[in-house]
């Protein structure tokens, strides 16, 4: 009997839904043309943007397409890169692979639900952004104000009845190249993506490798309460009851 009420709590433990972090974009476009790229590269110099994009990211999880990875040709530090490509390549501390969209979204989801994040990042290409159209609640957008030549775009729109600008403001500092806005919008009514909780350890063992691997990774820089906290998820009953204290803390919004 004693076991049969442990295994019914269990069970309804692991059929709790977490609400998952949001979906932002981090863009820079030309205006009006809308062209975010050419020939794989950022076609302006903004130094004071890139500082930018830098102080938005770091510590998230960021998703990239393949291209966009290798236009930057590394890692970006002190963030979770997660390359969206059907071409193998090699993890590493800071790099995921994924050859599927779901994939990706899971990977940022277990990292942001780990560090308490709330939100993670796309930041190309167009692709990228086409893809997650559909669950972005927030855009960080850069609008440089120059006629450009390109051959990769970001054309989407923004109706006032769906979206709020809660940012704007124009930029021209000593370094860069063209003036330019930089906008923060909103979706007003927010897409909302939840998971129910026993896909962070479904049988293929997909998330939990994924945690182990990246705990171990951060062991060094991991102390106190809050590495005891991450050490507890060495096994799937703990990976669920970990996952649970997440959902707690922040009432099921993370």
């Amino acid at each position: 009997m004693f076991c049969d009420r442990c295994s019914s709590r269990r069970e309804r433990r692991m059929s709790q839904k977490l609400r998952m972090p949001s979906i932002a974009y981090v863009v820079a476009r030309s205006w009006p043309d809308g062209v975010i790229g050419n020939n794989n590269e950022l076609p302006w110099r903004l130094p004071s943007d890139l500082k930018r994009f830098r102080a938005i990211t770091t510590g998230h999880a960021i998703i990239m397409g393949r291209k966009t990875f290798e236009s930057i040709g590394r890692p970006l530090p002190n963030r979770m890169n997660i390359v969206l490509s059907r071409q193998p390549g090699n993890d590493s501390d800071n790099l995921k692979w994924v050859n599927n969209f779901e994939n990706a979204m899971f990977s940022a989801d277990i990292y942001s639900i780990i560090n308490s994040l709330k939100e993670f990042f796309i930041i190309g290409g167009s692709n990228m952004y086409e893809l997650y159209g559909n669950f972005v609640n927030k855009i960080y957008l850069t609008q440089v104000h120059a006629q450009i030549i390109g051959d990769a775009y970001f054309k989407m729109d923004f109706p006032p009845k769906q979206w709020r600008t809660v940012e704007c403001q124009s930029f021209k500092e000593e370094n860069d190249q063209f003036r330019y806005d930089f906008s923060i919008l909103e979706r007003r009514i927010k897409v909302t993506r939840q998971r129910d909780i026993s896909e962070f350890y479904k049988s293929d063992g997909y998330a939990e490798n994924f945690i182990r691997n990246y705990i171990e990774a951060e062991r060094p820089r991991v102390s106190g309460m809050e590495f005891r906290l991450r050490r507890r998820i060495d096994s799937v009953n703990e990976l669920a009851e970990a996952l649970q204290s997440y959902g707690k803390r922040g009432r099921g919004e993370l």
